[in-house]
């Protein structure tokens, strides 16, 4: 008889977020959770690693130079390579109608940076990832 192994299957983690000091102590975070990270700082870098990577979830800023998240999230969703990867959008923006135009364009959740603490955070995303 022969014994199965299971490979665990590696949970990779997208973050695009152009705040290189946020994006640094969330990438400690979810690493001490068990999560693989990848760092992108602007919305083309984070559509490229996207594609290229194709991550288990991204969790997207929505206020960034250039490419808004708005407009990443958009981008994923139309994208037939990206479409069904699960994004969660982490942001400042506390207003009902930012939530509401982030779940249209695709977003499974939407986190408020100044209403969690960084362990509910990577508890919410992690729970995201099944």
């Amino acid at each position: 008889m022969v014994a199965k192994v299971e490979k665990k299957k590696k949970r990779i983690l997208l973050l695009i977020e152009d705040n290189p000091l946020l994006s640094g102590l969330y990438q400690s975070a979810f690493e001490k959770a068990g999560l693989e990270v990848e760092i992108a700082h602007d919305g083309e870098s984070g559509l490229a690693l996207a594609r290229q990577g194709k991550p288990s979830a991204i969790l997207l800023d929505l206020l960034m130079p250039g490419m808004s998240g708005y407009e990443v999230l958009e981008a994923l969703k139309k994208d037939a390579t990206t479409k069904n990867i699960r994004v969660i959008i982490l942001t400042i923006i506390n207003e009902k109608e930012a939530q509401e135009k982030a779940r249209k364009l695709g977003a499974v959740d939407y986190l408020i940076k100044t209403d969690l603490e960084l362990p509910e955070i990577v508890k919410r995303v992690v729970s995201q990832l099944g």
